[in-house]
């Protein structure tokens, strides 16, 4: 297993709409092409975390690529924009598991 973090920081007037983009456009193209979401948080400082969850590095590059490549993508990114989160700062990072058993090159 993979994991994608996106970490966004929107202005705090733009929370709701944001979350209201996510939920009805962002996440249901991601999951068409086979993304899993493991979570997603709000923090005090109006920071959102997002976690998704892949089989592998390949497979989360392929995902990325389809939901690049879809139609509804394109609708979205406006929408996107308009919930203040284009734009944003924002960070990603690809992490793996560190229990022994799910660690990469643990021995079975």
């Amino acid at each position: 297993m993979i994991y994608r973090m996106r970490t966004y920081r929107a202005s705090r007037d733009r929370l709701a709409s944001s979350h209201r983009v996510f939920f009805e456009q962002v996440l249901p193209v991601h999951q068409k092409h086979g993304a899993r979401l493991v979570g997603r948080w709000q923090g005090d400082d109006g920071r959102i975390v997002v976690i998704w969850e892949y089989d592998s590095r390949a497979d989360c590059e392929r995902i990325q690529r389809a939901v690049q490549e879809d139609p509804d993508s394109a609708a979205t990114a406006e929408l996107r924009r308009s919930s203040g989160l284009f734009g944003a700062e924002s960070e990603e990072v690809l992490m793996v598991p560190t229990e022994p058993s799910a660690a990469p090159g643990a021995e079975a």
